[in-house]
């Protein structure tokens, strides 16, 4: 089976396509997801010297409503003024794994980090000190949407943090 991953970072775009999007897998029905992208970011952060967020139905929301475009781009602030992560995969399985595969291409961004030369990026993002609360939502979009239709179905994660990656603000609030 054909496998694609991408984050924001590493964006391979094949085709972008304006089918109809299935309906976003709602949080609410799937506390598996919530839990597992929750305690992910959690453990990540507490191996970066910052406090466990807590889940904000309405960042969950705003979430629900970017990724339901399928669209792989960010929101620019359309559904709020939020810290915002994106990844997207295809073939790498489905709910939670997919879910966890997204938040792990952030999480592998953590050795480019330069304290030195601080800059933004999703590894910053999820570890940002300051930021209390996330929310994010999980949409199946369909072939074409975000990857090219051979690889089938893609899944889209969006996250939206409460802050976080503010220029300037970097020493206080990203540990390596």
């Amino acid at each position: 089976m054909k496998t694609l991953t991408l984050s924001s970072a590493t964006l391979l775009l094949y085709a972008l396509g304006t089918s109809a999007a299935p309906a976003p897998i709602e949080h609410e029905k799937r506390a598996d997801i919530r839990a597992a992208v929750l305690d992910e970011h959690n453990r990540f952060r507490a191996l970066h010297g910052a406090a466990p967020l807590t889940w904000s139905q309405t960042q969950a929301d705003a979430a629900a409503s970017w990724a339901s475009h399928c669209v792989f781009q960010h929101s620019q602030g359309a559904v709020g003024k939020y810290g915002e992560n994106l990844a997207a995969n295809a073939g790498q399985g489905t709910g939670v794994a997919a879910a966890l595969a997204g938040i792990q291409l952030w999480e592998d961004e953590a050795p480019d980090y330069d304290p030195a030369n601080p800059t933004y990026s999703h590894f910053t993002q999820m570890v940002w000190k300051s930021a209390t609360k996330l929310g994010c939502a999980l949409q199946v979009c369909a072939p074409g949407s975000i990857f090219d239709a051979q690889y089938g179905n893609s899944e889209f994660l969006v996250c939206e943090y409460d802050t976080g990656n503010v220029i300037g603000q970097f020493a206080q609030n990203v540990q390596p």
